[in-house]
């Protein structure tokens, strides 16, 4: 990793509070493999100080994508930068999801966890059966459709609580039945984390391999600050931003 001085592309508002960044950097674009993150510096003043991660979405040397929902201060700064602005940019950071070939893998994503997801089927496609099931709570909240339709996906399935997209309902709505049909040996899941509870609640009876990329709360982003540990069951306290973002859920205490 490294402090990298970058020139913002592109700030794209998507629909609403959702806006997808294109930023160049050399560096970080050769460099990121999927479930890795970002630390963005998000204002040239000292308020707010610390930088705020964000998943990456995509990269292309020498650019990164990095999709993102204004919900605070941090995030609602980083939504006014312009094309030619510079910004620092700390990274990559954490680790990535494991290698795996020719499994089928179901991919999850909830929300704007779709950021990793859509990372990691760049490159799993390659040498993978995947399937993806997305969800939100509206289609006001599930975005980015038309750059799905190049994946190659055995399965897309789409829900929303509202039924205002794809069926009614959430992730784990035909979760069994879609692991069971398909043949699934591994999930990748990133969304909320009663999201990930509920996945865990049907893949543990499955015996699938089971990954999520977990957000978190951070300082630094490289393990100093030790503001984004959650509890495993054989190790203790671990860091998001060091040990993971990418966790197996067998380890982590629910």
């Amino acid at each position: 990793m490294r402090d990298d001085i970058c020139n913002i592309v592109e700030n794209i508002q998507i629909q609403g509070e959702y806006y997808l960044l294109k930023i160049h950097s050399e560096y970080i674009s050769a460099r990121a493999i999927p479930g890795n993150f970002i630390m963005i510096s998000v204002s040239s003043t000292m308020e707010p100080l610390l930088k705020r991660p964000f998943g990456i979405f995509e990269t292309d040397p020498p650019y990164i994508w990095i999709y993102y929902q204004v919900v605070g201060k941090g995030s609602r700064l980083v939504s006014e930068f312009k094309p030619g602005d510079k910004i620092s940019v700390l990274g990559p950071l954490g680790n990535s999801f494991p290698p795996v070939t020719n499994q089928s893998i179901l991919m999850i994503a909830g929300g704007r966890g779709i950021a990793p997801i859509h990372f990691a089927i760049k490159k799993y496609q390659k040498e993978n059966k995947i399937s993806l099931i997305y969800g939100a709570r509206s289609k006001h909240n599930l975005n980015l459709l038309d750059l799905l339709k190049p994946l190659t996906l055995q399965v897309l399935l789409l829900y929303s609580d509202d039924g205002s997209i794809g069926k009614r309902g959430n992730v784990t709505t035909d979760l069994r039945k879609t692991i069971q049909k398909s043949g699934i040996s591994i999930t990748f899941s990133c969304g909320p984390d009663n999201m990930f509870k509920s996945i865990y609640q049907v893949t543990r009876e499955l015996k699938t391999r089971d990954y999520a990329s977990l957000e978190a709360l951070m300082g630094c982003g490289f393990g100093i600050c030790y503001s984004c540990v959650i509890q495993t069951r054989k190790s203790g306290y671990q860091k998001v931003c060091t040990d993971g973002p990418i966790f197996d859920m067998d380890e982590i205490a629910w």
